[in-house]
């Protein structure tokens, strides 16, 4: 390091009488560029046995850009100061600005080779770099909601360290504010909590087309800015015919009904009217239902009044 560093003494000299000269910045900003790779190169041990004072590396990369940004500002229409303002930024590991850098070098010379090949590297070890810090998650279990078995939709951590959807959570604490995985008592209100945006990201960067499918289905089951809360069904409702309920698990409450013959969600159901609701000391719920004449109602008394009609004593079926 020590011609690197007589050449950093003796081009700040010649800056001195002659500033701002274009030849002097960008030989020293190269100078400051090489030191500064040489001490990222040395081993530990070297330092260890043979310590050097001075700057740290950085340090000299940050005065190479500087020099070289000054080159770029008063001498832009070469190439050369594109390139030692890329590799500054390359040493500080500010790759998307180095790319940038030699980009608009091109501009000043497309047929640069140097930029070209300096580009081309850049993006190989940038995309390889990518590749090594995040690889491609599987599926699994710590991406699913625990009350709706389903990838997590805007996900809340709560502070005992359980993650749920923020509509699942919102819905399970709507009778109490304990945590339905560990029953600690939550201070938090699950629609203005925030989200973990951390795990948001990552699961729409691993996932995007089950999370794309996930926010339709979430937009889906909102209308004009009221969730819904669907219930499972357990039997046919006839008119005035009574129905007991017993609704306990809140991965229930995020159910819909299903037609067996498509197996898709079923475009119709019975209207009931609670008659009585018992909210149980463990957050579950007794319902008392009634279905109440509606048109669909009118329609199933039509049909069994024209059945009646048609069965005679003494038919076999």
């Amino acid at each position: 390091t020590i011609p690197h560093s007589l050449a950093i003494s003796f081009y700040s000299k010649a800056h001195n009488l002659r500033s701002g000269d274009p030849i002097i910045l960008s030989n020293r900003s190269s100078a400051f560029c090489l030191i500064s790779q040489v001490l990222r190169e040395r081993s530990a041990a070297d330092s260890e046995y043979q310590p050097l004072n001075g700057l740290d590396p950085t340090t000299h990369a940050e005065l190479a850009l500087k020099d070289a940004e000054k080159v770029v500002t008063t001498h832009g229409n070469s190439p050369r100061p594109y390139l030692l303002k890329a590799y500054a930024l390359i040493l500080l590991e500010r790759y998307q600005e180095a790319r940038e850098s030699l980009l608009a070098g091109l501009q000043v010379d497309p047929l640069s080779h140097i930029l070209q090949t300096c580009l081309s590297d850049l993006d190989r070890s940038t995309n390889a770099a990518a590749r090594a810090r995040c690889p491609r998650l599987d599926r699994t279990d710590d991406f699913e909601c625990t009350l709706c078995f389903k990838l997590l939709f805007e996900p809340v951590t709560t502070p005992c360290g359980h993650t749920f959807c923020r509509s699942c959570l919102h819905q399970a604490m709507d009778h109490g504010n304990k945590c339905p995985m560990c029953r600690t008592v939550l201070f938090i209100g699950p629609r203005t909590y925030p989200i973990s945006v951390t795990l948001s990201n990552i699961i729409q960067k691993n996932f995007p087309e089950e999370y794309a499918e996930r926010r339709s289905e979430h937009e889906n089951m909102t209308y004009a800015g009221i969730d819904l809360m669907p219930l499972f069904v357990m039997d046919v409702v006839l008119p005035c015919q009574k129905m007991a309920l017993n609704i306990f698990e809140p991965r229930y409450r995020l159910m819909v009904a299903i037609d067996s013959a498509t197996g898709t969600i079923a475009d119709c159901g019975c209207e009931v009217e609670i008659l009585e609701c018992e909210p149980l000391p463990d957050g579950r719920f007794y319902l008392e239902l009634i279905e109440r004449a509606n048109e669909a109602s009118e329609l199933a008394r039509a049909y069994i009044r024209r059945t009646r009609e048609t069965i005679r004593p003494g038919m076999i079926f």
